[in-house]
């Protein structure tokens, strides 16, 4: 076979696997307008009425700690939390960190105590460990 009829054939292959890696990657990311925590879903505005207003650097939003304990998880100082993102990065932290933190209203994380890299974004699961 010449390059002539090579070439077409390589770039149809390149096509399919970009086309196949979209569709996975769609396909797996969670689009949510909830966002589960203990076992519950709640919708950003119910998270807003129910935790305690606060702010971290320039970024305000619902004292994590606050929000942990009026949603009644019991013993919360004993549990790590994991916090999942849509696109699945998460980042899992201790209690001594949830009392420094804030979900924003647009649901990311922020922790006062703890490198940018913990700042999940697009959150759809707080998993109490």
């Amino acid at each position: 076979m010449g390059k002539q009829k090579l070439i077409p054939i390589f770039a149809m292959i390149v096509l399919l696997i970009g086309s196949l890696s979209s569709i996975y990657v769609y396909a797996t990311t969670i689009n949510s307008e909830y966002i589960n925590i203990n076992d519950r879903d709640y919708t950003i505005d119910q998270l807003l009425f129910i935790g305690e207003e606060r702010t971290i650097e320039t970024y305000t939003g619902i004292a994590l700690d606050d929000l942990i304990v009026k949603i009644g998880v019991s013993n919360p100082e004993t549990h790590e939390y994991t916090i999942i993102a849509a696109d699945a990065y998460q980042k899992t932290v201790k209690w001594e960190n949830i009392k420094n933190g804030l979900l924003t209203k647009n649901r990311e994380s922020i922790f006062s105590d703890l490198p940018k890299s913990f700042r999940v974004r697009d959150i759809v699961k707080i998993e109490v460990i």
